[in-house]
């Protein structure tokens, strides 16, 4: 066997070690590991993605549709004109829905909306549509009874008419609750107890259980309501008198004019004999104080000056109004017509008035009421 010859001494002397630059040197990755480190960013961004989504989705469920079973059914009253905005918001504030603001958007996808006025029961925690549904049904069916009031009536005519018309309450029970205070009656005086011209006759649907108390409660509240939209509040400012004496002149009208186009006239007349200081010779102010309407008119109740009612004796108004007058009375009392006439006679059997200004031309019209055979 051949042995290769060697330089022994080349081999024997260390050569030295090359130096390298970082240049020198190039990474290799293995193939593929790119696009692992890729997919592993897009699964955690996805995931957490998802898990934003998912509780995003969560919680716009809940404000539609709340965690737990309906709660207790609770009574909600829709008012007339309610919008379905302010429905939610009264929803929302009774706890029956979550968010107000989401029922709002879900009845307009849903295409919803319009629902009555009236009564509902819908369970506390309800869904959006849960809460839809029972509205979309309607209010509970409510049972009503409805009774009326005729202009012109007195106190103690009302109450029994009252009782006749609503089988459930007297007479007596409508008394003991004008009589308990519970009621303010708007624009009456301190210390005044009479309750003439401050229950609006009118006609009114009550629920049938309905006591004395919300009947009465009604018709003062309507009162109240009809005089403040006439401008009753400013009675001092535009005619120098307090409202409940423009109340008492109204009353007067109702009891005197037959026509509402005279009504304002006769208003004219009255305060017309106030500011001249003359008796205002209205004979239906001494049947009030009589308390009978058919009773015969003598000299001794006509003329009778201790009577407060005697409106030919006694300069002024009457201390209370006289009947219950309706919007047209009222209306005119607080908006007379300007007049220079002094007396007013009925000349037609329609009702119609003749006015004058003068004691010459009021004689002259008397006589043609009294061929008429009309007083």
């Amino acid at each position: 066997m051949t042995t290769p010859d060697y330089d022994v001494d080349r081999l024997r002397t260390k050569a030295p070690a090359p130096r390298w630059n970082e240049d020198d040197f190039v990474t290799v990755r293995r193939p593929g590991s790119r696009l692992v480190r890729f997919a592993l960013v897009l699964l955690v961004v996805g995931g957490m993605g998802w898990m934003g989504y998912r509780t995003a989705r969560s919680w716009f469920e809940s404000q539609l549709d709340p965690s737990g079973e309906p709660g207790e059914v609770t009574q909600v009253l829709v008012p007339a004109g309610a919008t379905t905005s302010d429905i939610g918001r009264q929803l929302e504030s009774m706890d029956i829905i979550p968010n107000s603001t989401f029922f709002r958007y879900y009845a307009r996808w849903k295409d919803e909306g319009n629902f009555q006025a009236g009564e509902y029961f819908i369970p506390l925690n309800s869904s959006a549509a849960e809460a839809i549904a029972v509205l979309n049904a309607g209010p509970t069916p409510q049972s009503f009874t409805r009774f009326t009031v005729r202009e012109g009536l007195w106190i103690n005519e009302i109450l029994p008419d009252i009782a006749a018309q609503v089988p459930t309450v007297t007479a007596a029970d409508l008394q003991v609750v004008l009589d308990s205070g519970r009621i303010e009656p708007r624009y009456r005086p301190a210390g005044a107890t009479s309750w003439e011209g401050l229950l609006f006759p009118d006609t009114y649907e009550i629920n049938v259980e309905d006591g004395a108390y919300e009947i009465l409660l009604r018709m003062a509240d309507e009162f109240t309501r009809v005089s403040g939209e006439l401008g009753y509040g400013a009675a001092e400012t535009k005619l120098g008198r307090s409202a409940y004496e423009v109340l008492i002149v109204a009353s007067l009208v109702e009891a005197e004019a037959k026509l509402d186009s005279e009504r304002p006239l006769v208003a004219s007349v009255i305060y017309n004999r106030l500011r001249e200081q003359w008796p205002l010779g209205i004979d239906a102010t001494c049947f009030y104080g009589q308390g009978n309407r058919q009773v015969q008119l003598t000299e001794e109740i006509l003329y009778n000056g201790e009577d407060p009612y005697n409106c030919r004796e006694i300069v002024g108004l009457p201390p209370t109004p006289i009947n219950s007058p309706g919007r047209a009375s009222l209306d005119a009392a607080i908006n007379p017509a300007e007049s220079e006439f002094m007396y007013y006679v009925l000349t037609d059997p329609s009702g119609a008035h003749t006015f004058v200004k003068t004691e010459e031309k009021f004689v002259a019209a008397k006589k043609i009421c009294q061929d008429l055979g009309l007083c």
